[in-house]
């Protein structure tokens, strides 16, 4: 079983780094480090105006390390013929899960370091912990979260319930709780409980693995659903087969369409517009953009990290646009209408400047809201429009002539 696992967990590795290899591209990159370092200026300028222990500092400390264990599930890399294949070696998988949950150990436990690195300014100054019990709650997370992979485990054999609960929102219930006791009186009391519980959980999963019964399909459905979340992820970026947006009617947005004139001249404009607006990811992509540009705008004060944000997520949803018109022009049909690839590119340059038109103009509010009726507003401002003009008539017709043909 061992091998089999190692087999599977190597071609699992190449198929995500050949995804992250496309994910991770420049443009990907400086849009990161440029949001990293928008949101660490802010963090930066928080810290300065607290002055002495916040009496809500111990609670957020809490709280964001509780959500932080939440990340992450167990990667079993079951498959569908498992359910046949390998029933007659069922109670061989003890080996084959150990090794599972230590592969998904990694990344989560990466992230509540990083995590309690990140918030220790925060919880020396607002919450008044030590960075040595600031450890304390940061390994008490780290054991709880291997405590939870060990839930999930017993999950698969049919052991998810205590007391008529779910275990693990039993599991959660009980260790904010302890979180919460543990930062108002004695830090020691979260690692001790947590490590404590997680070693009688793991010593119990064991003896069930190699004696009880696991729930094929439910193992292979967890797995499927979470290699479906993973990749919905990844379509956000670039194409993955076997990964389609949903696409909803939205009948209470057809007045946006109303405007729009049965005439042949706008048969591609009314296609798009139809398009975007059923789509969850083209929607879903501008209205989170344009939230998140908006939140960010209202919170930094420094002009020039102010201009490359307005910039940058303007330009940000203009170049993750272009998919769309990508997929119409791959279906094949769409080629009966007597429309010139001229005119296609002019109605969805249409469609393109109206969205970010709405996202400049929600800009607008923020930017005036930060530096009010100001030199810097006006400049913030005129660079947003400026980059709408760039994206549509200069980069965008050049990028979508190679999807006519």
């Amino acid at each position: 079983m061992l091998e089999l696992w190692k087999e599977r967990l190597r071609r699992h590795q190449l198929d995500q780094f050949k995804y992250l290899r496309l994910i991770f591209n420049d443009t990907f990159v400086i849009a990161f480090m440029v949001l990293l370092g928008a949101l660490g200026f802010w963090y930066s300028n928080v810290l300065d105006t607290i002055h002495s222990e916040l009496w809500f500092g111990k609670i957020v400390i809490a709280l964001i390390l509780f959500i932080a264990v939440q990340t992450g599930h167990i990667a079993s890399l079951m498959e569908d013929p498992d359910s046949t294949f390998l029933l007659v070696r069922e109670k061989e998988f003890y080996q084959y899960f150990r090794s599972a949950q230590n592969y998904s150990r990694y990344l989560p436990i990466f992230f509540i370091v990083v995590v309690t690195f990140l918030i220790s300014p925060f919880a020396f100054k607002a919450a008044n912990i030590s960075i040595l019990n600031l450890v304390l709650l940061g390994v008490s997370a780290a054991a709880y979260k291997m405590l939870l992979l060990d839930v999930e485990l017993l999950g698969l054999y049919k052991k998810n319930k205590v007391w008529g609960i779910d275990s693990k929102l039993f599991a959660n219930i009980a260790y904010l709780i302890v979180l919460l006791i543990s930062v108002y009186t004695l830090l020691m009391i979260a690692p001790l409980v947590t490590v404590v519980v997680w070693f009688a959980v793991a010593t119990r999963t064991k003896k069930l693995i190699e004696s009880g019964q696991l729930q094929w399909q439910k193992a292979i459905a967890d797995e499927n659903q979470r290699m479906f979340r993973v990749k919905r992820f990844y379509n956000l970026f670039t194409d993955v087969p076997g990964v389609s947006s949903k696409i909803k009617r939205r009948k209470w947005l057809d007045f946006l369409f109303s405007g729009i004139k049965n005439e042949h001249k706008n048969t591609y404009f009314y296609l798009f517009a139809r398009g975007v607006v059923r789509n969850n990811e083209y929607m879903g992509l501008f209205l989170r953009l344009t939230i998140i540009q908006a939140i960010l705008l209202c919170l930094i004060d420094n002009f020039y990290i102010s201009l490359i944000v307005e910039m940058l997520f303007i330009y940000l949803v203009g170049f993750q646009l272009k998919p769309c018109f990508k997929e119409v022009m791959q279906n094949l049909m769409q080629r009966l209408y007597p429309v010139s690839g001229k005119s296609k590119i002019a109605d969805f340059t249409k469609i393109s400047n109206i969205l970010l038109l709405i996202q400049w103009f929600v800009s607008i509010f923020a930017v005036l809201y930060k530096f009010g009726f100001s030199i810097n507003s006006l400049i913030i401002i005129v660079a947003g429009l400026l980059v709408i003009g760039f994206v549509n008539y200069f980069y965008m017709p050049r990028q979508l002539k190679k999807y006519l043909n």
